[in-house]
């Protein structure tokens, strides 16, 4: 009963702070010749907008889970609405819907996810996010011996290029082409997230590419970033990766390999359920994984 209650009373703002470490965002020092526009606001503004949208589509609206990958509409202050481009609507935290042409929709495309790729929008960091935390894949660490130290773009080398070499790269390509065009729908979206159709060396700038989802044959094309979101969206993949996420968040422990088809039996409920967080945390509640399995090791 004190397992049940304690799983249950964690919050979901305290999801989304964990789950993307929304506490770095008080850290971050974009270089201030790149980004003269950054400063403590902007960062705090970000912060609040992902804990504004998630609660918004979680608690407030009941959605599903998933919608937080395409749901086109957030939370802006006048400053973060100019940076983004939106037109401001009002002081304080308003909330905006996003239009196809803002290359916006869901927690990919707020600032306090893209910042994840550092003052270069790498895309290493970009596609291992979506790989890790959305397709729940794996890919090994560079060996050792590895210059890890990106080049910089310049005329006629974006990022998206870059990536590219390293992909094609005999030794690079055969982990980097799992990650990596994960982030080629971000491309368009700067190191701390404003977009743009050419970056600073005039090279346009593409948000198209494929997506390969972990179990599948072959990847599935799209033209743009809102297509992305959708695609990921729509995914069973990605609905089952969200489920891992809050367990592991709701159990305060690590997921192992023997609680896979506990996992899955709770995913199925949730689904069925409507795929909520509400339904997805009555589901862990009653699940075997908190029933009949200690979260915590007896000291």
């Amino acid at each position: 009963m004190e397992t049940c209650s304690r799983v249950a009373a964690r919050s979901p703002l305290q999801f989304v702070d964990e789950w993307l470490d929304l506490e770095r965002l008080t850290h971050l020092q974009p270089d201030p010749r790149r980004f003269p526009q950054w400063n403590e606001k902007l960062a705090a503004d970000m912060r609040e907008e992902t804990r504004r949208f998630f609660e918004e589509i979680v608690w407030r609206e009941g959605r599903p889970l998933a919608d937080l990958i395409n749901a086109p509409l957030t939370f802006a202050t006048p400053q973060l609405a100019v940076h983004y481009g939106l037109e401001p609507a009002g002081d304080g935290f308003q909330r905006y819907e996003l239009a196809a042409a803002s290359g916006r929709r869901g927690i990919l495309s707020q600032g306090s996810v893209l910042t994840i790729g550092g003052d270069d929008a790498s895309m290493v960091s970009r596609g291992l996010f979506v790989l890790h935390d959305l397709l729940r894949g794996t890919v090994n660490a560079p060996p050792p011996c590895v210059n890890t130290t990106p080049p910089a773009t310049k005329a006629g080398l974006t990022q998206r290029g870059i990536a590219e070499q390293r992909i094609a790269n005999q030794q690079c390509g055969v982990c980097h082409a799992r990650f990596e065009p994960l982030a080629f729908g971000l491309e368009k979206f700067d190191g701390i997230g404003g977009f743009h159709s050419q970056d600073e060396h005039g090279n346009p700038l593409r948000d198209d590419g494929e997506v390969l989802f972990p179990g599948e044959a072959e990847p599935v094309a799209y033209e743009s970033s809102v297509e992305l979101m959708d695609l990921l969206a729509a995914s069973e993949r990605v609905k089952e990766s969200l489920t891992w996420k809050v367990a592991q968040f709701a159990l305060g422990r690590p997921l192992v390999a023997e609680d896979a088809a506990k996992l899955k039996e709770v995913h199925l409920v949730s689904q069925e359920g409507g795929g909520t967080y509400p339904s997805l945390m009555a589901a862990i509640v009653l699940s075997d994984l908190v029933q009949k399995t200690a979260t915590e090791k007896a000291e």
